[in-house]
């Protein structure tokens, strides 16, 4: 999951204070494996003001959103298991790969 995401995580749109910030979304899945849009939610932030963190969080949720569109690959028998989801956003981290 964290791999499919991050292939729809547009870095190109933030700026260099966004760069800098680590963010942390929550969301809830469905059973077939999309995000439920209106639970994907900001739950922290580490490295930048809160306009870098909302860019960030932005950018992410984008990326979420985009990548689970036909849902993501995950085992149904499984569900209760990645029904709540939290995932670290890390711009630093993505740009060294």
């Amino acid at each position: 999951l964290r791999i499919a995401v991050s292939r729809c995580w547009n870095l190109g749109s933030l700026s260099t204070e966004a760069m800098r910030t680590t963010v942390t979304i929550a969301m809830e899945m469905n059973r077939d494996g999309t995000p439920l849009s209106n639970s994907i939610a900001l739950v922290g932030s580490a490295g930048g003001g809160q306009g870098a963190a909302n860019q960030a969080y932005e950018a992410g949720r984008r990326a979420i959103l985009r990548c689970g569109a036909g849902g993501f690959d995950l085992p149904p028998e499984k569900f209760e298991q990645w029904r709540e989801i939290e995932m670290t956003f890390n711009p630093e981290e993505m740009r060294r790969r």
